[in-house]
């Protein structure tokens, strides 16, 4: 009577074999191919950026701003890869991208030569698609090549070239943040972070990854992409980001926080009592935190999204326009949430291009319970290390 049952489980395991037997070679046909020959064949079915846009239905032109967005990052992480071999060189000449100090900005702090080549080759990539662009290397408003005629929209684009500079001699993450609104003839860049069209950031680290936040506060979501240098080609650069995170959900609660814990004795007493609670989980979520920083914006405020909990600066230092609202936008595509420790930092209209606010950006649960502590505003204060 089993006889029946075993013949077709044996043809049933002869069929499995067979199969298996088909893919493994080619399985292991994939393995040895050259790394370039791996990344077509493993990523031929991924959708890229332009792909991506077009899919969204987004307009025209502001798919071009992206993707003139995406170029440049791609430049900055040619040069920084190249950066302390370009160093090198330069070296016998007294000159060093990542450590001379090549003036100072609107904000009084040095620039590196670095600082200045990402500024440039940002807007060079961007300014045929756009209105006008703001930098934070830039002391005014710097006009594009686009503002439109006969009722075409047109776009403005704030950015920092550079975040993270500091970093550079010792190849820390450092990243670029971007925000993208409709241009405002009369007044540019005089709206609030809710009237962002389009946020993001770059990341350059062991990848290269592009996050992108799409819709009026981030309402369509947000993606991310990875840099493959090994596809080809086709048109720009843009080509080869691949979506690698199709929609990021920033946990509503998270293990860590990141500060710089050296500032402790400046902290108001809000932010200190948050602090002591969080380490033992007293805080009303009663997760256990851990500090992670690396004083890099882009590269804390990713992995807080990532793995939750919060990352910022309590003191009035970061922009608004250029790292804080793009931050808070694409925070609140991936249903977190940007706060000055007060209000949303999406609410806040800015009174002129060099803003700077107090900045937590993460998990919505945590931001708010931090909120809710009251007294986490530090005052403004000059530190040199």
């Amino acid at each position: 009577m089993f006889a029946p049952l075993i013949l077709t489980h044996t043809l049933i395991f002869l069929a499995w074999c067979a199969r298996v037997g088909s893919f493994v070679p080619h399985a292991r046909g994939i393995l040895r191919r050259s790394p370039r020959r791996q990344s077509i064949a493993l990523c031929r079915c991924l959708k890229n950026l332009p792909a991506y846009l077009e899919d969204s239905r987004i307009d025209p032109q502001l798919q071009e701003v992206i993707c003139s967005v995406a170029d440049a990052c791609a430049d900055i992480s040619t040069r920084l890869q190249k950066l302390p071999i370009d160093n090198a060189a330069m070296a016998k000449r007294g000159e060093n991208l990542s450590l001379s100090d090549f003036g100072v900005n609107i904000h009084g702090e040095k620039q590196k030569g670095m600082d200045i080549a990402a500024n440039d080759l940002f807007i060079n990539h961007v300014k045929g698609s756009v209105a006008a662009m703001a930098s934070e290397e830039e002391d005014d408003i710097i006009f594009g090549e686009r503002e439109g005629i006969d009722g075409e929209i047109s776009y403005e684009v704030a950015f920092d070239p550079l975040d993270g500079s500091s970093n550079l001699e010792i190849s820390i993450p450092t990243g670029t943040i971007f925000g993208i609104a409709s241009y405002n003839r009369t007044a540019p860049f005089s709206s609030p972070g809710r009237a962002l069209l389009a946020a993001g950031y770059s990341v350059y680290s062991s990848s290269f990854e592009f996050v992108l936040s799409l819709g009026v506060s981030g309402s369509m979501g947000a993606a991310g992409f990875t840099f493959d240098p090994t596809r080809e080609q086709q048109n720009r650069a843009a080509d080869r980001f691949i979506l690698t995170r199709p929609s990021i959900l920033c946990p509503s609660h998270g293990p860590y926080y990141s500060l710089n814990s050296g500032r402790e004795p400046d902290w108001p007493e809000g932010l200190k009592r948050w602090i002591h609670d969080a380490k033992r989980g007293h805080t009303p979520s009663g997760t256990v935190f851990s500090a992670r920083y690396v004083c890099s914006l882009c590269a804390d405020v990713h992995r807080t999204l990532i793995k939750g909990g919060w990352a910022g600066n309590p003191r009035p230092h970061l922009r608004l326009l250029y790292e804080a609202a793009p931050l808070a936008a694409v925070a609140e595509a991936c249903q977190g949430r940007g706060s000055d420790g007060k209000q949303n930092i999406l609410d806040i209209v800015p009174e002129g291009l060099h803003d700077r606010v107090h900045v937590f950006i993460g998990s919505a649960g945590d931001v708010l319970e931090l909120e809710a502590y009251g007294d986490v505003q530090q005052t403004s204060k000059t530190y040199h290390a």
